[in-house]
């Protein structure tokens, strides 16, 4: 007989290769090019070298493979493209193919985090798409613009505080705080107060959100292994988030509910929380969903009530989306036009003319500056 050692050392590299090194072969079989992958982990050790979404790392891979190029986050394939025309297709023309933003193997079934729109995949996703919507309606905006318009007044009050200076400061700083207060009103109705007060409990938990390590040893289980880890992970409600954070924000969202499904409807602040909390209570249409002659594409679902962990997943998923994206899009902004006085100064002149007969700057203003946007 045959031992079992010479059996086993021939199994195990036609294993190696179907499980680890067949499946990373899928664009150079398509004729997409990219970056070489490692077995198992794909081209994570390049996105973990350069940093994630990197815009410098994007570009360089942009410049050598093109507009069109594939790279793998462990065995997962992820085509890149940043051809104007193709997104057109798959964002408009043909959106109803790609609905799904990630394969459902790769989506813990962990709440909240399991019920954000972006973790949710076919009908699912459509019925929540189609029930929360309305919120991002023109008119529904516009009624944010007062909340925003405070916490604006404020970033400008602090970063003239520099402006007698000659030393720098840190934007990004001051953006973050911006864009933490904005989220809060916008999206809680929480009155949050992270530019003078950067102790808030809100802040707080709201940053350990993004405290984020590759030295877990479960993450790289859960790459290598999905298949085995996901049901065992699931069992366990582990989500790689931190149970405080979880715990603090089903406390804020039960509060937030709590107020806004009481009687009180004389000053009612419009925000994210308030169109869902209606959206708890009922999936009726809204009539005012204006339209601002926006491209849009049609998501058709059937709108229902959502639960409370729709709520909390959704709302936190607000602040994750918006945070840090936000903040670092305002520091670049601003970094550059201080380095480029004349876009500075035209940017002034545009704002200084549709501001000439306005008060505040409201949605249709932001509109009717096509410059600065």
């Amino acid at each position: 007989p045959i031992p079992l050692t010479w059996v086993l050392l021939a199994v195990l590299p036609v294993l190696f290769y179907l499980y680890a090194v067949r499946p990373m072969q899928v664009f150079k079989r398509m004729g997409i090019p990219g970056p070489t992958p490692l077995p198992f982990i794909g081209n994570l050790h390049q996105s973990i070298k350069q940093g994630f979404w990197s815009p410098e790392g994007q570009l360089d891979h942009i410049a050598k493979y093109g507009t069109v190029h594939g790279v793998f986050t462990g065995k997962t394939p992820i085509v890149m493209t940043t051809d104007p025309e193709m997104m057109r297709d798959i964002f408009v023309k043909q959106f109803n193919k790609f609905t799904n933003r990630a394969p459902e193997g790769l989506i813990l079934n962990t709440k909240p985090q399991s019920r954000m729109i972006t973790r949710l995949v076919d009908d699912d996703w459509k019925n929540l798409r189609s029930t929360i919507s309305p919120s991002f309606s023109g008119g529904k905006l516009k009624q944010m613009a007062e909340a925003m318009n405070s916490c604006a007044d404020l970033l400008v009050e602090n970063i003239g505080k520099f402006g007698g200076k000659v030393e720098s400061f840190d934007i990004k700083e001051l953006t973050g705080a911006f864009t933490m207060d904005a989220i809060a009103r916008t999206a809680f109705g929480l009155e949050v107060d992270s530019q003078q007060n950067p102790q808030d409990p809100f802040v707080v938990y709201a940053k350990k959100a993004f405290q984020f390590s590759f030295k877990n040893p479960l993450i790289w289980l859960f790459i290598l292994f999905p298949k085995i880890m996901k049901p065992i992970l699931e069992k366990w409600n582990y989500n790689f988030m931190a149970s405080e954070v979880n715990d603090f924000f089903y406390g804020v969202v039960d509060q937030v509910i709590g107020i806004k499904q009481s009687g009180d409807r004389v000053h009612k602040p419009m925000d994210f929380m308030q169109l869902m909390v209606d959206a708890h209570k009922s999936a009726e249409v809204d009539d005012d969903d204006d339209k601002d002659g926006v491209e849009e594409t049609k998501v058709h679902g059937t709108k229902r009530p959502l639960t409370r962990d729709d709520i909390v997943a959704n709302g936190f998923l607000f602040f994750l989306a918006g945070y840090e994206t936000t903040a670092t899009t305002m520091a670049f902004a601003l970094y550059n036009l201080a380095l480029n006085q004349e876009a500075q100064d035209k940017a002034r002149q545009e704002i200084n003319k549709v501001m000439e007969d306005r008060d505040l700057v409201d949605y249709e203003a932001v509109n009717m500056m096509p410059y600065l946007d």
